[in-house]
């Protein structure tokens, strides 16, 4: 079996993931990683709502902070997981922007947050520091698929779909 045909038999938890990222930027407090990492998640202006895996039907894009929202939240009760979004991280006081697809859980955009400047005299100072950014954006968005996993696997996701389907009752 070669790799992209594992992929798309496994998108699901891609969109089941994005959804748990909407659902979790909707928490009234920060994430805590099983690594004790605290990670806030916020919905960005852009979400891509389709069909879960092996069913039919339109996709609905929806761009726009808490205005537009209703729509997606409608997309939701007609059973649509999130197929792409644009989040934000804070970490370590550090806020980060990235685009995410479900698909393959690609970031198709990262934008860092403002560099502090480096040594005038050390002219790999700034590239230096935009890679460590870089890494904490990666690793936090480990962390916060970790613990999703976590939440999902066991006794095969019942008190993870639980949870997410009372999020999504709600928002009928």
């Amino acid at each position: 079996m070669d790799v992209l045909t594992i992929l798309n038999e496994k998108v699901f938890l891609g969109q089941e993931f994005l959804t748990w990222l909407w659902w979790l930027a909707e928490q009234e407090s920060p994430h805590r990683t099983g690594d004790d990492r605290v990670v806030e998640v916020m919905l960005g202006d852009h979400l891509v709502l389709g069909p879960a895996q092996g069913r039919e039907g339109a996709r609905i894009t929806v761009r726009g902070h808490e205005a537009s929202l209703a729509e997606a939240r409608e997309g939701l009760k007609q059973g649509k997981l999130v197929e792409s979004l644009r989040l934000g991280l804070i970490v370590d006081n550090e806020e980060f922007w990235l685009s995410l697809r479900a698909a393959d859980l690609t970031i198709s955009s990262l934008k860092l947050p403002p560099m502090q400047g480096g040594d005038d005299h050390e002219p790999g100072g700034l590239w230096l520091e935009r890679i460590a950014l870089v890494e904490m954006a990666i690793a936090a968005l480990d962390d916060l698929l970790r613990s999703f996993l976590q939440a999902r696997l066991p006794d095969d996701g019942r008190d993870f779909r639980q949870t997410l389907t009372a999020w999504m009752e709600e928002a009928r």
